[in-house]
């Protein structure tokens, strides 16, 4: 859906002392838990198979070792199902014949169980190919790819029996979900559109699960996509984030994206082969078990909605964080979580900018100011992704206030009304910065959003503390000296931006057809700081 932001450009208002007051009138944003329950695994067979070498050679002609092995299972029943491949990363292997993609046998257990022929494959050539030359843009794992469906095409035909399961119908190949961990969420994308350019559009979906990123020219994949990133990720922490922040700025995707930062996740505990812990704090980490458990409860809801079609023209009917008549839950399956979400159909209300024209108006204790680079006040911090490509600035807003009472105004233009009555919810996108003393340390945020319309009518609802967006995200501010002699301040914790999103359902009091502005009023605490990189629209 193209829109025309011009009608709703954000200007300044000076409303000083008109700027309304007052407390919720009894609403309070629900605190949620986005559940599901799994399907019986414990009878699941997992069969391991092994074709040998496979056909590859470098550019040199030279023949290039491609192991054809990999574990699958399958539903009971007739089929045909949907076919979910699960795209292994790189770790230290004795040879390309370990068999790394053992690691998810839980992954594809679980899977089958759910109603999807589920199979990992060997990849190991793409990640230790040096003696035989350089793929590039995951060129040999593409051709593996292609040469492990073109096997399991055979078998679904009656053609081989080398799974050791029996694939006759099986499979509907129309139907293919991606899940990548580390660079197998990489090399998932890159393989959708190596099958685009080749006149294939079978790709339904794609997770990224603490994947890698190269920085790419063309737009990612326009599939429904699903990111999770670790609070302790020692190796990829920003990537995930960045490919979130690129696909908000994609003008014309007509899928959805969403992101989970998970609390306590690492690197490593997704595969049972990756070994070696990368965490940055071994404090308040998740266990491997918790993991797993996770991330099969995650991809297994993801695919109920992009596989199955839960919901298909009913928001309600989706799990927690699709489900955008709901607030974003603050845990998924009992896990803390900070989730954000995109919608195709999503109308910009507020997006920073440097012009102090357009900067919302603030009254009483309430400042409102302008920062990128994510600097402030000489102290630097790292919103997961904004420092991956080094000269990038990510736009925000600094809202502070010392006493409570502030309020920070957004409008629409001047002598105009913004229609809200065919959206669903709006959503801001915040963080709270941890490294200003005007947080106490541990403690989360609380306010108050409202609505007027253009009777002069408002209606509140209050943010309670508990509300993921608005969570204290751990850190110290620390000093490091740099090459040329000069000392950098920086907060050495992450403060993911989080999706709060708000049901335009708590709105039924006033007139949302002709809305007139929306209030952030600082009314729950005493002192806070956060950062704001956008309101939108959603539904």
């Amino acid at each position: 859906m193209k829109i025309n932001l011009l009608p709703f450009v954000i200007f300044l208002i000076i409303l000083a002392t008109s700027l309304p007051s007052g407390s919720p009138d009894g609403r309070e944003l629900a605190l949620r838990d986005m559940t599901y329950t799994l399907a019986d695994s414990s009878g699941v067979k997992v069969s391991t198979y092994d074709f040998g070498e496979g056909d590859l050679k470098n550019s040199g002609g030279k023949q290039v070792p491609c192991p054809l092995d990999g574990i699958i299972a399958v539903p009971e029943g007739p089929g045909p199902y949907p076919l979910v491949i699960v795209f292994h990363g790189v770790t230290w292997v004795k040879n390309i014949y370990d068999e790394v993609y053992l690691g998810f046998d839980y992954l594809v257990a679980q899977l089958a169980a759910e109603g999807y022929v589920a199979v990992s494959f060997n990849v190991n050539i793409e990640y230790h190919c040096w003696d035989y030359g350089e793929s590039r843009m995951y060129d040999w794992a593409y051709q593996v790819y292609k040469q492990q469906i073109a096997l399991l095409q055979r078998a679904n035909n009656g053609q081989e029996s080398g799974h050791g399961i029996d694939l006759q119908g099986k499979i509907d190949f129309s139907q293919i979900h991606f899940i990548g961990h580390s660079c197998g969420g990489e090399m998932a994308d890159l393989i959708i559109r190596k099958e685009l350019d080749e006149g294939l559009n079978r790709i339904r979906s794609l997770v990224r699960v603490e994947a890698t990123t190269l920085i790419y020219d063309d737009p990612y994949p326009d599939v429904p996509t699903g990111i999770i990133i670790g609070e302790f990720d020692g190796d990829v922490p920003e990537a995930g984030q960045y490919v979130f922040d690129e696909l908000q700025k994609e003008h014309g995707r007509i899928s959805p994206a969403s992101i989970v930062y998970l609390r306590g996740a690492n690197h490593a505990f997704f595969n049972r082969r990756f070994i070696k812990d990368e965490a940055r704090s071994q404090l308040n980490r998740l266990t491997r078990e918790q993991q797993e458990d996770f991330l099969a409860r995650y991809t297994c809801a993801f695919l109920s909605v992009y596989a199955k079609g839960r919901g298909a023209g009913q928001f309600e009917d989706r799990p927690g964080i699709w489900n955008v008549t709901e607030p974003q839950p603050v845990t998924m399956f009992g896990y803390a979580v900070t989730a954000s979400g995109i919608t195709p159909e999503r109308l910009p209300l507020f997006i920073p900018t440097e012009d102090d024209s357009l900067r919302p108006a603030s009254s009483g204790a309430a400042s409102v100011v302008f920062i990128s680079k994510t600097s402030r006040d000489g102290v630097w911090f790292r919103h997961p992704g904004a420092s991956y490509v080094a000269d990038r600035k990510l736009p925000l807003y600094a809202i502070r206030w010392n006493g409570s009472g502030g309020t920070v105004y957004f409008s629409g233009t001047q002598n105009s009304l913004i229609d809200f009555s065919a959206y669903s919810a709006f959503s801001l996108f915040v963080a709270v910065d941890s490294s200003d003393a005007l947080n106490p340390k541990g403690d989360a945020q609380s306010f108050t959003v409202s609505l007027m319309d253009a009777s002069g009518a408002k209606q509140s609802v209050l943010v309670p503390k508990g509300t993921s967006a608005l969570a204290y995200h751990e850190g110290r501010i620390v000093e490091i000296k740099e090459f040329d002699g000069t000392i950098t301040t920086y907060w050495d914790g992450y403060m993911p931006l989080g999706e709060l999103r708000v049901p335009l359902s708590y709105f039924d009091g006033i007139n949302l057809s002709k809305v007139t502005g929306l209030l952030i009023e600082l009314d729950q605490t005493d002192a806070g700081a956060v950062m704001l990189s956008g309101i939108y629209l959603v539904k």
